[in-house]
């Protein structure tokens, strides 16, 4: 009786040790279970595609993506979009997850030019944001808020997709033109998301 009881106990500490190892495994496969704060975005004020007036706090309580771009791009502006495309059509029925794509180049993308390219797209403008406003408000934003681009050079503007959580804080870059980098932000968002789901 008492080898039996030994042996299960042997067994039964063997047992947690396997369950423990597999879990300490999984979440160091996971470290968005932890992803950082960069910062707060902060409030902005700009136009949209309708020409109406957006203010970033519509945008409270949701998990969003920002990406900055002008409509007359030919370089990584159409990779980046397109990438936004696929991820709106992924989360279509994540009610709180929405998409901003802010001009850099208020002089040509007017909220005409700007309804005209999310037609191209074929965004939903309920969930998909397109904006423009003065060159001051969007450097501001870009600068200050998202902290990318540069002050000096707007136009030539960063390549990174910037993810938000539901308080307005910065949760990751992600390399908008990189196939693996959209994997992962894409993998943060639904962590974000149903972390909301948990508290």
């Amino acid at each position: 009786m008492k080898a039996n009881t030994l042996l299960t106990g042997f067994f039964t500490a063997i047992t947690l040790a396997v369950f423990i190892g597999i879990g300490s495994m999984f979440f160091q496969k996971h470290p968005q279970s932890s992803l950082p704060v960069y910062g707060r975005v902060g409030q902005f004020r700009l136009i949209d595609a309708q020409g109406q007036a957006f203010d970033s706090a519509r945008l409270d309580n949701k998990v969003w993506v920002t990406a900055f771009f002008f409509t007359t791009c030919s370089g990584i502006c159409p990779i980046m979009t397109k990438n936004l495309k696929s991820l709106q059509d992924m989360y279509q029925a994540y009610p709180d997850v929405e998409f901003v794509s802010i001009s850099v180049n208020p002089e040509q993308d007017t909220p005409q030019a700007l309804s005209a390219y999310a037609q191209k797209y074929a965004a939903d403008t309920k969930r998909w944001h397109f904006l423009t406003g003065s060159r001051e408000d969007i450097t501001k934003a870009a600068v200050r808020g998202f902290k990318v681009g540069s002050v000096d050079e707007p136009i030539f503007h960063s390549a990174s997709f910037v993810l938000v959580d539901r308080q307005g804080n910065i949760r990751g870059y992600y390399e908008g033109t990189q196939k693996e980098e959209v994997e992962r932000l894409s993998k943060d968002l639904v962590w974000l998301y149903n972390t909301k789901r948990r508290w």
